[in-house]
């Protein structure tokens, strides 16, 4: 009953929840946004300023959309979120952990504790790192997707905007209401909630939600071995307490367990299959090699910026395992040279049982309080306490091999303070206060090189322990000054300051035995042999070939400060039709950050120091057609100063090795647009697309301590005139949906979701630099849904297919030693849903 347990689970919780379901008169219901959610254009409410709002009246580019629409096109989380918002990517790292970005800005980061580019918030209290997305699919109200910095209203980490998740909030009168859904790869998920008064001065709302199943991804060479199976459990409890009316309390517990098959890459080749000529493969031995002489040419030759000193002797080293009388290291070689290459998203390859269970979980506590000082000034005070713990393995080759196979655990723990006051008055609304986030994190990963080619045999697992700290002060105020009848201007500005701190070691564990006590790490490579005990950090300073280097021993600790002011100034003016225009030009900061990179020399652990994005941004909201519709428009330019990367520098011995960058100066331009409107009655649609041009202008070629900055596909020079990574140049949705009746209280829908991204590359490139490898093509996805509800929409049946054209498509492309792989978006599904409200 091992993975059903999440579903029973859930279905018991539901039960007992349901249980007062006849005790109560659902009369009604008088929760704060009922009134708010018309289909109609224009019309729903966002808190982009920290207040409500109609979309329409907010001077920014917002794009939000209500739980229905979410459910209808199928978005659970931020990686479904292209579907609703065009310039939005998501990309699933080498360790699995989420990189979002907006509008060209966005940070490719593994690390846990990486802090985003793009900010998420459940009801504006922060998830601090990309791998506190848990439960944010869980009872949702609405979704509000800020875009451009957001800095000055919610803080650091916010450079490309802004996500805010508003979750279903406690009623005065009794709401019960539960969904289930069955679909292809037996996924099921089942979710419920209960609301309602508890007495006359409190409020409590309690939801849970359970998925089990969805292993879609296959093994090519074990067709009986299937992987991504979900094991998900979320809930949450909120509590609403108004003693009086000048005082309201909000306490939210939030918790979910993950015990979910990590994704596996899809195998795309690797360079050791290159040689230069025909005679030169046919001596080789390997039976998987190719000729592709001009590739071997930038490989081998020291004059070309492609050129990899570690290229001919790691490639002897597989050479010569493909011969071996060792059946395991001749089989790990020929994995390592020989897996298929499929297009076919299903197809997988790992090394048999790592991809086990995982056993993440994730926890929050909040305390909202809301204290009316007078009719018109309200003091807020906001505190979070989170903590994710992740355990888990990683394939990171895309094959039966252990070329590097990673077994994970670290956690990250947050804690956020907010205080502020605000006024409110016809003419001024203001917002001042100060804020604190402490973000602790640690991460493990062990590596198991065995079929490493820059092993060479002198170690076969290590370790890398790195652990951070980051304190962040800041101070805000924000002012809108309705100046003269619909005429506001809004100026608003933070200050913030960032200690962070990190620790670095890593190490040959004492768990491999197979090394003896002691290993001799850099024999045969350094002039003067380094002895390495167990558990020592083994990364150098120094020169390995000049016989300089010096391992560190013991763990290297480092830390810096820094400040930054972010700002916002703006003007929108409000037309007697309800057209808005506006005009804005804002600054916002990401922290500097570090990373928990496996480094073989020290100077792979200096950090990449903070980021600034300049935005410069007009647009309009129009409501047409007496409502019926609504065209939006922005066009928008990004001057963009020291872009944080996880790049590549060469080292001589073991090939490509990652460290934190900074891009000095590049650009974003774009243009969007979003039309929306209900021509006939039951008759909706919407469509948005957004065109971005990006560019690297500073020279990027070097690191500050001159190191030699490369590309993912390992060439070097200057980077200028390159697009900057996981930035499509053109990208667009639309959806479409009827609804009429069907006779007596029922009504039927027939809808769909096409949604467009295109061509984009995962590293930087140039037409000298090249990286064709790391392109990733265009594709086009189709989601269409059909079922009939009750003309209250009480209850729902629909019956739905996502991708039903069965697009094959790639999400991310990376490489890390040895292969290239690539993450693919999933195949078609399709399945049957029933929603039902009290």
């Amino acid at each position: 009953m091992g993975d059903s347990k999440y579903l029973w689970t859930t279905c018991a919780a539901l039960a007992v929840l349901a249980i007062p379901a006849h005790a109560q008169d659902n009369s009604g219901s008088d929760r704060e946004d009922a009134q708010q959610r018309s289909s109609a254009p224009g019309t729903i409410i966002v808190t982009a300023n920290k207040r409500e709002q109609a979309a329409n009246d907010v001077g920014l580019t917002i794009q939000a959309a209500s739980a229905e629409t979410l459910a209808d096109r199928g978005i659970s989380g931020p990686d479904d979120l292209a579907k609703l918002v065009p310039g939005f990517t998501f990309t699933q790292s080498l360790y699995s952990t989420p990189v979002y970005t907006l509008r060209g800005i966005g940070l490719y980061d593994a690390t846990f504790g990486a802090a985003p580019s793009v900010s998420i918030y459940s009801d504006e209290i922060p998830r601090n790192v990309p791998t506190m997305s848990d439960g944010l699919d869980l009872d949702i109200e609405r979704l509000e997707v800020l875009k451009g910095p957001q800095g000055t209203l919610f803080g650091q980490s916010s450079t490309g905007g802004a996500i805010n998740y508003v979750i279903g909030k406690p009623t005065s009168t009794f709401e019960a209401g539960a969904s289930a859904s069955y679909e292809r790869f037996d996924r099921f998920e089942l979710e419920g909630f209960v609301s309602g008064p508890l007495s006359d001065t409190l409020k409590g709302r309690l939801a849970v939600k359970g998925v089990t199943g969805g292993a879609w991804q296959r093994s090519l060479s074990r067709p009986n071995d299937e992987n991504g199976t979900e094991r998900k459990l979320a809930g949450r409890l909120t509590l609403d307490f108004e003693p009086t009316p000048a005082v309201r309390l909000r306490f939210m517990a939030t918790g979910a367990l993950d015990k979910s098959d990590p994704l596996a890459p899809q195998y795309a080749g690797t360079i050791f299959n290159i040689y230069g000529s025909q005679a030169e493969l046919d001596a080789s031995g390997n039976p998987y090699g190719y000729v592709d002489a001009t590739r071997y040419q930038q490989l081998t030759d020291p004059t070309s910026p492609g050129y990899d000193a570690s290229f001919l002797g790691r490639r002897a080293v597989f050479e010569g395992r493909l011969a071996s009388s060792d059946p395991e290291v001749a089989a790990g070689a020929n994995a390592a040279l020989g897996t298929p290459i499929s297009d076919n998203a299903r197809d997988g390859e790992w090394t048999p049982g790592l991809l086990s269970k995982s056993d993440n979980n994730y926890y929050q506590l909040a305390l909202r309080g809301d204290f009316d000082v007078s009719d018109t000034i309200t003091l807020t005070s906001i505190t979070a306490l989170a903590e994710k713990n992740l355990d888990y393995n990683q394939d990171l080759d895309g094959t039966t091999a252990r070329v590097v196979d990673v077994p994970l655990d670290g956690y990250v723990k947050t804690f956020n303070q907010e205080l502020r006051i605000a006024g409110n008055s016809d003419q001024v609304n203001w917002i001042v206060g100060a804020s604190y986030d402490n973000i602790e994190t640690e991460q493990n990963n062990f590596f198991y090189l065995g079929a490493y080619s820059g092993n060479a045999d002198l170690i076969s697992i290590t370790l890398n322990n790195f652990s951070s700290k980051q304190k962040s002060y800041s101070a805000f105020g924000n002012v809108e000054w309705e100046v003269m009848p619909d005429l506001r201007l809004q100026g608003g500005i933070r200050y913030t300051r960032n200690e962070l701190n990190a620790s670095y070691c890593y190490n040959d564990p004492a768990i491999d035995t197979g090394q003896g006590a002691a290993t001799l790490f850099g024999s045969g490579l350094n002039s003067v042999p380094i002895t390495i005990n167990p558990g020592e950090c083994f990364p150098t300073s120094g020169d390995i070939l000049l016989g300089t280097a010096a391992s560190t021993i013991d763990p290297v600790l480092t830390g810096f400060d820094e400040d930054n002011v972010s700002f916002r100034l703006g003007a929108n003016y409000q037309f007697s039709g309800g057209t808005l225009i506006y005009a804005t030009v804002s600054q916002g900061y990401k922290a500097g950050i570090y990373s928990a990179i496996g480094a073989s020399r020290t100077n792979q652990y200096t950090p990449a120091t903070q980021e600034k994005v300049v935005a410069y941004e007009a647009g309009f909201k129009a409501p047409l057609g007496q409502g019926r519709y609504q065209l939006n428009a922005a066009g928008f330019y990004y001057d963009y100063s020291d872009k944080q990367v996880r790049g590549r520098v060469q080292d001589t011995v073991f090939g490509l090795l990652e460290k934190l960058l900074n891009v000095p100066s590049s650009y974003i331009w774009g243009l969007e647009g979003e039309f929306t409107g209900e021509p006939v009655d039951g008759l909706n649609f919407s469509t948005s697309a957004t065109y971005l041009q990006s560019k690297v202008t500073g020279n990027y070629s070097q690191t500050p301590d001159g190191l030699a900055v490369y590309n993912a596909a390992g060439f070097t020079g200057d980077f200028s005139g390159s697009k900057l990574p996981y930035t499509p140049e053109f990208s667009a949705n639309a959806d479409i949906q009827y609804r009429a009746s069907l006779g007596g209280d029922i009504d039927g829908f027939i809808g769909g979701t096409v949604v467009y991204t295109g061509k984009q590359n995962a590293t930087f490139e140039t037409s000298v630099l090249q990286a064709d490898d790391f392109v990733i093509d265009d594709y086009t996805t189709l989601d269409l849904r059909a079922g009939i509800a009750s003309q209250n929409d009480r209850w729902r049946v629909s019956v739905f297919g996502r991708n039903v054209t069965d697009e094959s498509y790639v999400t991310a492309v990376s490489t890390f030693l040895d292969t290239l792989i690539r993450y693919r978006g999933r195949p078609a599904t399709y399945g049957i849903s029933f929603d039902f409200k009290y």
